[in-house]
Parts: C-alpha cells; structure tokens; sequence
C-alpha cells in the first residue's frame, strides 16, 4: 500500500514538473532555468539572460568594432602608442618611446575588459564582489595605517627630541595615506552598493563602473607604497641612532616589501598578461620592472598577451554561439589559395 502510494506521487510530481517545463520552452519564459555548476551539487536559479536577445550580441558588436575598447583591449587594431602631437615630446614620452608597447591602451582600465567578455551572469557577481572586497580591505586596512602612524608619531608618545624634518615628513605622509586609505573603503562601499542594485538588469555595469574599479586598484597602490615609507620613517625615528636595529629592521622590511611585490609581478605576467600589457608604464615599473626594463622581459610579455587576447577572443565567441569573422574571412582565404596552388605573389606582380 505505501510501495503503490509512493509510486502514484512520484508519477504525480514528474508530470507536473514536465508540465512546467514544457510551458516554460513554449512560452519561452525569461525567467529559465540557468544551470550552475558548483562544488559537486547541481543547484538552480532564475536567471534575467537567459532568453535575453540582446544579451549575446552586445559584445559581439563591440568586438566587431575596431573602435571599440574591447577591440584595442584584445590587440585587434593597428594602432601605435606614444604619440606626440604637438611635435615636441616630452622627457616622459622619449622614456616610454624607449618600452614602447605597440597597440597598448596605456590605461588601468584594460584591468576590467577581460570581465567585459563574460556571460552577464557571472559578470554581474563578480563585480559585486570586487566592490566588497575594495571595502572591506579599505575598512580593515585603516587600522593597520592607524596603527603604524602611532607608532611612529612623536605626538603618540610626546618625545620632542625626534629629528623634526623626519617628523614632518612622516605626518605628511601618513595623513596621505589615511586620505587615500579612507576613500578606498568609501568607493569600495559605494561600488557595492550599486553593483547590488544595478549589476543584474545593466548590461553595460562593468563597462559603466570601469572608473571607479581602476580608482580602487590606484588607492590600493598609492596606500601600499605610503605605508611602506611610513613604515621605514616610523622604524627610523623610534630605533635611530641604535643603528644595528636600524639597519636590521630596514633589511627586513625591504626584504618583505620586495619579495611580495616580486611574487605579485610575476602572478600578473604569467596569469594575466594581457591585462599587464595595456596598464601604464608607471604601474608596469612599480609591479614588474624586469617585464620592461629587458629586451626578453618585454618579448615574453607581448607573446603572452598576444596568446591570452586570441584566448579571450575565442572564448567570447564560442561562450555566445557565434564564430569569429576574422577567422572566417582568413579561413576563406586559405581555402581559395589551395583551390589556385600555381597562383603565387610573384606571378601577380
């Protein structure tokens, strides 16, 4: 009797469920189905793009125009930098003339184009979470910066036998540093707030907010290379004259500074180096300068972007059922030269 009820509610629920199902795909409900995978379990969620008709042709358009941000992004343009037009370069344009990157953006904002080119949905999370992540660190950092400027104030301990001009300058920049330290969480706050808000229905978010994302990573850095001069300043004027301290702490922190921002260099160049190619020279000199300072550096750099655009490229297209027209075009032109074998340059010239 339970066996045979079972199996009459089991039979009841699958009909039902097919039922659904079949009005969803007939009506052609935006509201489907989306499939996640994540951590072994099968779950599922409404999902705004699916049926979105102008969800899968919005960058395709923007690949498709060599204007475009994503275009110059993934090296599809002919375009040269460091050009000067007035005529009289400047000493800053004849050094980055001299590890000139061509067809690089020279922006912050080639940080975000990668995130560009996914599906809507894991865009639209993904931005989220860099707007928490940006308040977060902002948040919990500031102690950190609070911390290191009352060790090494003088007014934190009232000693006024401290060097004044080592004072001065570690007040200055400590206060930078809390300047910047501050407005990171606020934008950090601000762009996860209305990434929450505007994320899911904006196709555009990622392109619209890809200001205030490279903001973010700029006060990250400009916080990270504050603190550490405070932190040398602080070391100075609460061990000097115990040199031997001194000296020791000195090492130890620069040890530290550049074995993280050595570790840091190499992740960017080997896990996203696309992205590294098109930042500034400033931000190249300061995270990786042998990635641009040497001959091989720089090669191994263009080589990985180039692979990594053509990567990107790809996946773009296949993401969005689309095929890429540039290799059509090259494909058909490979075909009509195999069709022609004796038809060579030469006898056309």
């Amino acid at each position: 009797m339970a066996v045979s009820t079972r199996r009459i509610l089991h039979g009841a629920i699958t009909d039902i469920t097919n039922n659904i199902n079949l009005e969803d795909e007939l009506h052609c409900d935006t509201f489907s189905h989306a499939f996640i995978e994540g951590g072994g379990h099968d779950t599922r969620r409404p999902s705004l793009v699916r049926n979105n008709p102008f969800a899968s042709t919005a960058v395709l358009n923007r690949l498709n125009d060599q204007g475009s941000i994503l275009s110059k992004f993934l090296l599809a343009t002919d375009e040269k930098g460091c050009d000067d037009r007035d005529g009289k370069p400047s000493c800053w344009s004849r050094l980055k003339a001299c590890f000139a990157s061509p067809g690089s953006m020279d922006s912050m904002d080639a940080c975000w184009c990668s995130l560009m080119l996914e599906p809507m949905e894991s865009r639209s999370v993904r931005v989220i979470m860099l707007g928490e992540a940006y308040a977060l660190f902002g948040a919990l950092f500031l102690n950190c910066t609070w911390i290191l400027y009352e060790y090494g104030s003088v007014k934190g301990y009232g000693d006024t036998d401290e060097d004044a001009l080592v004072n001065h300058v570690f007040e200055a920049v400590m206060a930078l540093a809390i300047m910047c330290n501050t407005f990171l969480a606020l934008n950090g706050m601000t762009l996860w707030v209305l990434s929450i808000l505007q994320s899911e229905s904006s196709q555009q978010w990622v392109f619209t907010v890809r200001g205030m994302l490279s903001l973010c990573l700029n006060l990250v850095t400009i916080t990270v290379v504050l603190d550490f001069i405070g932190m040398v300043l602080a070391v100075y004027s609460n061990l000097s004259p115990r040199w031997p301290e001194t000296i020791i702490c000195f090492v130890v922190a620069a040890i530290l500074h550049i074995s993280w921002n050595r570790t840091l260099g190499d992740i960017l160049v080997t896990s996203m180096p696309l992205e590294f190619y098109h930042t500034p020279l400033w931000n190249q000199l300061v995270s990786n300068p042998a990635a641009v300072l040497t001959k091989k550096g720089r090669q191994e750099l263009q080589t990985g972007a180039r692979a990594r655009a053509e990567e990107l490229k790809q996946r773009a297209y296949q993401r969005r059922g689309a095929i890429d027209p540039n290799q059509t075009q090259q494909a058909a032109f490979g075909d009509e030269g195999r069709q022609y074998p004796c038809v060579g340059i030469g006898s056309l010239l």
